[in-house]
């Protein structure tokens, strides 16, 4: 059954910054985290910020724990971990750390769920395994669900390390979940 991309509303849909529209077949959904406070209303910061080319790269999806806005429309292929073709970036509005804690708060945990919705989303519209890729799975050409940091270990083209400490089974629980919800409803 074929499922539709996910429709959060939309800040421009063109990014500033990106490498044209052949972003399509999607293999790989890339997990950020911009640095700012997790805190309602980052997300249309991140989204305005993706229109003006003023975070120095661009992504499609921005969370925080109220809202999730679509940034830059899925066939751009937007400059947030090279090499970015064939992938969807959503950045995360957190301040990356090798702290876990930062999860426990209700903020974080609030954007953690929406970000996952909308990771399952994506999966589903684009026929994207529910699975998390490793620097290794990811140079041996596996699609599915990673981090910045993982794609920096894979290819070295950045040397960012985010989200940092997150709780990725956690992550990939709700993602699985929120998938089978959709699923069961046709």
């Amino acid at each position: 059954m074929a499922y539709p991309p996910p429709n959060p509303p939309v800040i421009d849909g063109t990014p500033a910054k990106h490498s044209g529209i052949g972003n399509k077949p999607i293999n790989r959904i890339v997990i950020h985290s911009a640095v700012m406070p997790c805190e309602p209303g980052r997300a249309r910061q991140l989204g305005s910020m993706n229109s003006r080319g003023s975070g120095g790269g661009s992504w499609h999806y921005a969370t925080d724990p109220t809202a999730t806005f679509q940034c830059s429309w899925d066939k751009y292929i937007c400059w947030h971990a090279p090499p970015n073709s064939h992938s969807i970036g959503i950045e995360m509005a957190d301040n990356p750390s090798r702290l876990p804690g930062r999860w426990l708060r209700k903020n974080q945990k609030l954007m953690l769920a929406r970000t996952a919705k909308l990771t399952a989303e994506l999966c589903l519209a684009y026929n994207v395994p529910i699975r998390f890729l490793t620097a290794a799975d990811l140079k041996a050409g596996k699609h599915g669900i990673t981090t910045h940091a993982e794609v920096s270990k894979a290819w070295h083209q950045s040397s960012h390390w985010d989200p940092g400490s997150w709780p990725r089974a956690t992550f990939m629980k709700q993602v699985a979940a929120y998938a089978a919800a959709i699923k069961k409803k046709g």
